[in-house]
């Protein structure tokens, strides 16, 4: 599985997933525009990547502005002229129940891991239809099961922005397939990530999702990568609107 001369932008990878999925397809020999709302921790990722050897740029943009994902785009363009691999990781994730969440939470988790989705994945597939031909391209979403298969507690906003990502992406899938560029959506259970920390305090939470998984621990945010990577190469040539489930067998899709 190796992504030698391809490009690739992965938004949301300043930390958690992103970053795994930024660091794991650098060292299968991609050049990689490392995105993140927070321009020190899109660095960070970046300079990871470039002292082990790859090649990366940090690129500090807000996925739900449509002007600031053309500067993205056009970014990692100017610096080595092509784009192959889209990756939609950028999320927000607001907590409160229904009866209290505030309405701007609510819009900006939208804006974020929905819209912020579509903008880049139009935006990157021009760019692809336009330029690619034969070469393609190969776009993967990050969703989750919260958004297709359990609920998620105060999540209301996440959970349905995710299940509209597993939507949209089919039909990104179905209408991008004439240009050779293939969609498929990632779906992480519960990952060992800085957002789950605080909840891995809980001693009784915890016990509760070992024994709900049944390969009986957390997903590491590398294993996602590693299924990222997957869909990425041409490992996965034939595979396009396909949903992947990375969750230690908890909802058994």
């Amino acid at each position: 599985m190796q992504l030698t001369n391809k490009v690739a932008i992965v938004t949301g990878a300043g930390q958690g997933i992103g970053a795994a999925i930024a660091r794991t397809l650098a060292a299968a020999g991609a050049r990689v525009a490392v995105n993140d709302l927070n321009p020190d921790r899109a660095m960070k990722t970046a300079v990871f990547i470039q002292q082990a050897g790859g090649q990366a740029i940090a690129v500090a943009a807000d996925v739900a502005n449509k002007f600031q994902c053309v500067h993205l785009i056009e970014t990692t363009r100017a610096e080595w002229s092509q784009l192959d691999i889209l990756v939609n990781n950028a999320a927000v994730e607001p907590v409160a129940s229904i009866l209290k969440m505030d309405e701007w939470d609510w819009s900006r988790c939208f804006d974020v891991n929905l819209k912020g989705t579509f903008f880049m994945s139009q935006l990157c597939g021009r760019v692809m239809a336009d330029e690619n031909k034969e070469r393609g391209g190969a776009i993967v979403n990050i969703a989750s099961t919260a958004g297709v298969s359990v609920p998620l507690a105060n999540r209301a906003a996440y959970c349905a922005s995710k299940a509209g990502m597993v939507g949209f992406a089919r039909e990104c899938a179905r209408e991008f397939a004439a240009y050779g560029i293939r969609v498929n959506t990632v779906l992480p259970g519960i990952i060992d990530t800085p957002l789950t920390e605080p909840l891995q305090q809980n001693e009784a939470l915890m016990a509760r999702w070992q024994q709900e998984i049944p390969l009986g621990r957390l997903g590491l945010a590398d294993e996602v990568a590693q299924t990222v990577l997957f869909l990425c190469s041409d490992a996965s040539s034939y595979m396009t609107g396909s949903t992947l489930t990375v969750d230690g067998g908890r909802v058994m899709r």
